[in-house]
């Protein structure tokens, strides 16, 4: 499979300062006090105009810490990075950035740094810039951003400076996704329904050669399900669309369309959303028949191909690791629990991304 080329959503915070040892540090940031960006609100506590940092008079071994409080006011959980940028400074090598020293924790959790400002800029000058965690939905954390001037600094600072830029976002894929599946079912949620034709079929087979093969593979799949998320700014359209498991392919026929930021669950057939809520808004694909023979609780993988025949997305489970570059592990699941992403359209393409979900959230 091709690798999702992932992308922080720029949202443009404007956070920029200065750092000056000509008599002190001006300042570090200059933010607004609170400012919204899609789901995400970024209170700086400062107020408009004011930098973040007012460092002034610093010598080797002083240093600062001001907080960045981010909340997800969105309906599910997302991933938070932050990028930073060099936008101007003054003074000739060595410049001010090879010696300040940043570290970044969420609350006193250490998760960037200690490292240099040029390392910082560096590193987050990547696709995704550095990564802060997940945040729930209306899920809060306090960033605390910590500047030190260290105490091996010499005079070739004096009268330094450099300006900074910060921009907050959430990482995502550029395509359609597969976000949860529920494979795994349990009684409240359809197991003990009434037996369809085939699994009758094969206890009479069963009866017929007076044989009960232990190894057979559970075949009350009708209750499970897959859902689909579409991380980007366009509608797409499944039709034709296919998914594919380690026994059989599914062909979607519906012209079903997924809006941005939306979800798609796919099923055999209707009957088992009667033991879910809260499904209204999201679309519906009933495809008529098991996923193959059924999605196999000890390990199996699913494909999900696009109407021209390009594999889009892939995962994996259990015994099968074919779903991850390079293949890896995601542990089977417990009964009447989800394998999902930590957040919807997170894909790095690695068993990470994963996790054990319960309750399960079909369509959230």
């Amino acid at each position: 499979m091709k690798k999702h080329f992932l992308r922080i959503i720029i949202l443009t915070i404007a956070v920029s300062g200065v750092f000056y040892l000509s008599g002190g540090w001006e300042r570090l940031f200059n933010p607004s006090t609170v400012r919204a960006f899609g789901d995400l609100i970024v209170d700086f506590h400062v107020p408009v105009g004011q930098p973040i940092f007012s460092l002034n008079n610093m010598k080797p071994g002083d240093g600062d810490t001001k907080p960045v409080d981010v909340t997800n006011n969105g309906s599910v959980p997302r991933f938070v990075s932050v990028k930073g940028v060099r936008t101007g400074g003054n003074g000739t090598d060595p410049k001010i950035e090879s010696v300040l020293e940043l570290t970044i924790k969420d609350g006193l959790n250490l998760i960037y740094g200690p490292k240099t400002l040029a390392d910082f800029f560096t590193d987050s000058n990547s696709v995704n810039g550095i990564s802060l965690g997940t945040l729930n939905s209306l899920g809060h954390k306090t960033y605390n951003f910590t500047v030190n001037f260290p105490t091996s600094a010499n005079d070739d600072f004096q009268a330094k400076s450099v300006t900074v830029d910060l921009t907050f976002g959430t990482v995502t894929a550029d395509s359609l996704v597969i976000n949860e599946v529920f494979y795994n079912v349990d009684d409240k949620h359809g197991l003990k329904e009434p037996k369809e034709k085939d699994e009758i079929d094969e206890e009479k087979e069963d009866k017929k050669t007076g044989k009960k093969d232990h190894n057979k593979k559970p075949t009350r799949y009708k209750f499970q399900w897959i859902e689909i998320y579409n991380p980007t700014d366009k509608e797409i359209s499944l039709k034709n669309w296919k998914i594919v498991n380690n026994s059989g392919t599914i062909v979607i026929n519906a012209n079903k369309r997924i809006k941005p930021g939306s979800f798609a669950l796919i099923s055999k057939d209707s009957s088992l959303w009667r033991f879910w809520k809260n499904h209204n808004r999201t679309v519906k694909i009933e495809v008529g028949k098991k996923f193959g023979d059924g999605l196999d609780v000890a390990g199996d993988h699913l494909y999900l191909i696009d109407s021209k025949g390009k594999t889009i997305d892939k995962t994996s489970w259990g015994s099968d690791t074919s779903g991850f570059n390079p293949p890896a592990v995601n542990p089977s699941v417990s009964v009447g629990h989800s394998t999902e992403r930590s957040a919807p359209g997170f894909d790095t393409d690695n068993s990470s991304d994963w996790t054990d979900r319960f309750p399960s959230t079909p369509g959230n």
